[in-house]
This record gives structure tokens, sequence and C-alpha cells, in this order.
């Protein structure tokens, strides 16, 4: 009797266990597990999962008065998603990075991206321009509560006037403005001082200044043979002086350095030069900026044309294949300092300027035409231009980042005349 009891029971248990488990939302046969807080079946744990990414919300097109099974399907994804969230279906149960393999991939991941520059150096990205705190006997530059160190240019724009007002040290007698210029060109380029001399110690504020007085008095010398210039009023002449001798030593180093590599390499060595190939470099530790700022060489190469070795870059590569002549060069020159000068003062300064580029280049036609008898032109004047171009190209973009230094307080000295400096 007993035994009998307990088969019966058994029995009744194993029919219920075997009975098909509804979903409590569409009412198919589900596995009998809890998705999300409610027992539905994979397909509705699936539609309630996908429903997160539904870029817009879903509406009900029949006065949420929908079937909810037609055909097999479900008509309204609104109804649908309602009833999931009747039946006690929530957001707050979704897991995420459960995937182990996929968690391991983010740690590798992780570890390859590289540090962030606030957290390499330890501190905000928002301070990372402060000067460092150096002590008054490791540097010369002043403590930031004290006033910063004056350069006085005065002395060097008198000098300048005093030249441009003399005129230049010998007459010469060519037969245009063009040739006149290349006539004082070749001795510049000539005796021009190196970076780096063999006896010289470190560079510092002394060297510095010293390089700024002698490439200033260069370029009003080289100026005072161009006629249409002597003409002008002495303030008209100082302030394109400001804005061009900086301008003129860029292109002036330019072939200088090109002019010394033909002479050091073979032109077909040259060739088989690969770009950026290093010529020559300087010590750099031999250069003393602590007067300037507080920042090494290395960190303020980034906001000045610093330049402590020489590599055959692609306008020294241009300027080695173009080879121009000391009359292609001095016109070089002056449509570069005279276009750049007339951009950046517009008004007067640029009439001036473009008339001086008319001159110059009217010059250059009868050197062709007449002198080379080469009518066909264009090829090498386009050459030309290009090199001009990048130069003015760097210039814009040294520009900016002067502009950057002067916001982060980079320098600590002042200057009497900053307009020199704009472009420097």
């Amino acid at each position: 009797m007993i035994d009998c009891e307990m088969y019966e029971e058994m029995s009744s248990c194993e029919s219920a266990c075997s009975s098909p488990i509804s979903c409590q939302v569409c009412g198919q046969e589900c596995n009998g597990k809890f998705h999300y807080g409610a027992m539905v079946c994979r397909a509705c744990a699936a539609f309630f999962r996908r429903s997160v990414e539904f870029k817009t919300s879903k509406s009900c097109h029949r006065i949420k008065k929908c079937d909810f099974l037609k055909k097999g399907y479900f008509t309204c994804k609104y109804c649908r998603l309602q009833k999931c969230l009747k039946v006690g279906m929530s957001y707050e149960r979704f897991q995420f990075d459960r995937d182990v393999n996929k968690v391991n991939k983010i740690v590798v991941l992780g570890g390859r991206i590289p540090p962030s520059i606030d957290t390499f150096c330890g501190r905000s990205n928002l301070i990372i321009f402060r000067g460092p705190q150096t002590s008054a006997s490791s540097s010369s530059c002043p403590s930031p509560d004290s006033p910063k160190n004056f350069i006085n240019c005065q002395f060097l724009i008198d000098k300048a006037i005093k030249i441009l007002q003399q005129g230049p040290e010998s007459p010469i007698f060519t037969r245009n403005r063009l040739e006149k210029l290349a006539v004082v060109l070749n001795p510049v380029l000539e005796f021009q001082p190196a970076i780096e001399p063999p006896d010289m110690g470190n560079f510092g504020k002394e060297e510095s200044l010293a390089q700024l007085e002698h490439v200033v008095i260069l370029v009003t010398k080289w100026l005072t043979h161009f006629d249409e210039f002597q003409m002008l009023p002495a303030k008209l002449q100082i302030q394109m002086l400001q804005g061009i001798w900086s301008v003129w030593w860029r292109l002036g180093r330019l072939a200088y350095t090109s002019m010394k590599i033909r002479r050091s390499f073979d032109i077909d060595t040259i060739k088989r030069m690969e770009t950026n190939t290093l010529v020559h470099s300087y010590d750099q530790d031999r250069l003393d900026m602590s007067w300037l700022s507080k920042y090494t060489v290395d960190e303020l190469k980034f906001f000045m044309d610093i330049k402590n070795e020489v590599r055959l870059d692609n306008q020294t590569r241009a300027m080695i294949d173009l080879n121009p002549s000391d009359i292609e060069l001095s016109f070089m020159l002056g449509q570069l300092c005279f276009q750049y000068v007339g951009k950046r003062f517009q008004g007067e300064i640029l009439q001036v300027a473009d008339r001086f580029q008319e001159v110059l280049a009217n010059d250059l036609h009868d050197y062709y035409v007449n002198e080379l008898r080469v009518p066909q032109y264009v090829t090498r004047l386009a050459s030309m231009m290009k090199i001009n171009n990048q130069i003015q190209m760097d210039i814009y973009n040294n520009i900016k980042k002067t502009e950057l230094a002067n916001i982060f307080d980079i320098f600590c000295v002042e200057v009497s005349h900053p307009e020199m400096f704009v472009d420097f």
C-alpha cells in the first residue's frame, strides 16, 4: 500500500516537471530559466537585450491593443517591450565583460597604449609648461616673482640708421640694381662666419647677441646698395629692416650651407645620399640657453629654430640642385624679403614692396634674355619660387610657435624692440 502511494507521488512530480513552461511574455515554450528578472524564452530575452540599442523610441500604431502573436511573430515592438517590463524584466540586470578572452584583450591593449603626458610627468598637463624651479646660482633667469632680464636693442637700431645714412661703403657701377646687389652678395657668402668656429667655447648670451648684431649689420649694408631702398624715409627703412633681417638670414644661411655641401662632396655622392642625411653636427652641450629660458635646448627647439646640426633636407637638396648664380640668389633674397614684409605690415609698405619686386623681376628678365640668351626660364624661376614659398611657410609656422611661447611664458627676457623677433 505504501509502495503504491510513493509511486503515485513520484509519477505526479515527474509529470509536473515534464509539463511545458510558458514564457511570461509571448506564451511560447521556454526552458524555465530566468532572464533579466523574468521567466521568458530566449527569443524574448534577446529582444529585450537588443531594445537598449534602439536609436528611436518605438510607438504603437494601434492604440496599444496589438495582438501579441500573429503567425508566430510579434506585430508591435512597443507592446512587446512594455510586456517585458511589466513581467519584471529590468535593464539593471544586464551583465558586461563576461567574456574572458575579451577582457584579456582589453588588458593587453591597455598595456600597449603609451601613458599621457600628465601621467608620464606626474603632474597635470594644465601646468606642464610651467617653468622649472631653478636656483639663482644654476640659472641666469630670474625667479617668477622678479622682473625679467631686459635686452636693449636700441644701439643696434642706431648703428643701422647710421649705416643707411652713410650709404654704401664704396660706389659700384653696374647695368641694373639686381646686378649691383649680386656684386656685394658674393663676399657676404664667402666670409660668412660659421655657427661654431673651431676655437669657440660655450655659445651663450654674448655670442648670441654678437651674431644678432652681425646679421642685422650684414643685411643693412646689403640694402644700402639697393638705390630704391635708399630713397625711402628713414622711419620706413628701419621698419622694413626690422621685418626683413631674420627672413634674409634664413635664405642666406640655406645658400651658405648648400654651397659648403657642394664644395665638400661630389655631386654624384650628394645624389646618392638619402633625404635628411646628417652632414655635420655641433656639440649641443656647448649651447648655453639659460639666459633666455629655464627650459633645455631640446625643449626650446619646439618654439625656436635652433640649428645644432646640418642635414640634407628637402630645402637644402633643392638649393643644391638649383645652384643659383649670385644674380639669381640676390633676386630670391629680395623677392622673399619684400613679399614677406609687405604681407606683414600692409599699407604703404605693401605698395613699396610690390614696386621693389617689380624692379627686381624686370632686372632678372633682362639677365636671362640679354645676358644668358635664355628667353625660356620659367622652369628655373619656378624652382626659385618653390624654395622661397617653403621658407615663408616655415616662418608662419614659427610665428605660431612664438605666440605659444609668449602665452606659456617660455622666455625670461624682454627686448626693447619685440617686433624684430616676431618671426625669429
